[in-house]
């Protein structure tokens, strides 16, 4: 098993949930208010490296799940479906006894935590979001950017797309998008696992010909997320354009967004500060709401 990457005062466990071995990084004091930490493609729970500590240091539980198929944890056959990514997570918080939290996502994992809050709002207290559309697309306006989207089919091609994850192009894209150097060469060591890379083609694979004609055919309309939603967005994004974001307010009771300039995609790499700043100050904001 690769070793884990360094990052103080993080524990880390397998737990079997729900039929997968899942492996989580967990830090702060066991009795804390827990906050889970959901990465996105093409990364894993070190995405959070520099998060971990200042929300450990404030008093919270932070736990830093792999989601399936990703960094540690368990690859599957099949189930890359996002929903099936919250069936994970909810059966990972139940086997860890975890009744609810404020639940944190960066790309992917944005989008399997506003899954997450519309099918269980009761065990979510803030849903924190970073550079990640609402679940509601609307298809003129994904229409009008479907330039962004052209890397999804290449990288969940069968045969090619497992090729792309562990070639050298894939990753100096990723640094062209903002990814630190640091941060490409330990995501791009998953890769090397051939079943990691298929992995990680299968998770656009299964978005591109099952999820999104759903998505486009109004699967979420008729829902919206009744727990407060904070979004953090970096403007340079070269994936996702600030536009999409638009139908947050038409799905959501209570939301913010909050945008930042000079910050691309990657925002959680690029700027570790602000995020974590951000993150406090939501927190904070929903301990008061609880009184």
């Amino acid at each position: 098993m690769r070793a884990f990457p360094p990052c103080d005062g993080v524990s880390h466990d397998f737990v079997d949930a729900g039929g997968l071995r899942t492996h989580v990084g967990s830090a702060g004091p066991a009795d804390g208010p827990v906050v889970v930490l959901l990465h996105g493609w093409p990364q894993h729970w070190w995405l959070w490296h520099q998060v971990i500590g200042p929300l450990a240091d404030a008093g919270y539980r932070v736990l830093a799940p792999d989601l399936r198929g990703f960094g540690w944890s368990e690859v599957t056959a099949s189930g890359y479906d996002k929903e099936q990514f919250a069936t994970d997570v909810l059966a990972l918080l139940d086997a860890l006894g975890v009744a609810e939290c404020d639940l944190v996502g960066h790309d992917w994992g944005g989008w399997t935590a506003q899954l997450i809050a519309l099918r269980a709002p009761e065990r979510v207290r803030r849903l924190l979001l970073l550079n990640i559309p609402p679940v509601w697309s609307d298809a003129r306006r994904v229409g009008a950017r479907a330039y962004k989207l052209l890397y999804q089919p290449t990288v969940g091609a069968p045969g090619l797309g497992p090729l792309v994850h562990r070639s050298p192009l894939l990753w100096f894209v990723m640094r062209r998008g903002g990814m630190p150097a640091a941060s490409v060469a330990e995501f791009r060591e998953a890769y090397r696992e051939p079943d990691r890379a298929e992995a990680g083609s299968k998770v656009y694979r299964t978005f591109v010909t099952r999820e999104l004609p759903a998505l486009l055919r109004g699967r979420y309309d008729g829902q919206r997320l009744s727990v407060p939603v904070r979004v953090l967005f970096g403007l340079d994004d070269i994936a996702i354009h600030r536009s999409l974001l638009d139908s947050f307010p038409d799905h959501a009771d209570d939301v913010r967004i909050t945008d930042v300039p000079d910050c691309g995609h990657f925002i959680v790499d690029e700027q570790p500060e602000r995020v974590v700043t951000w993150l406090l100050l939501a927190l904070a904001e929903g301990a008061l709401s609880r009184g």
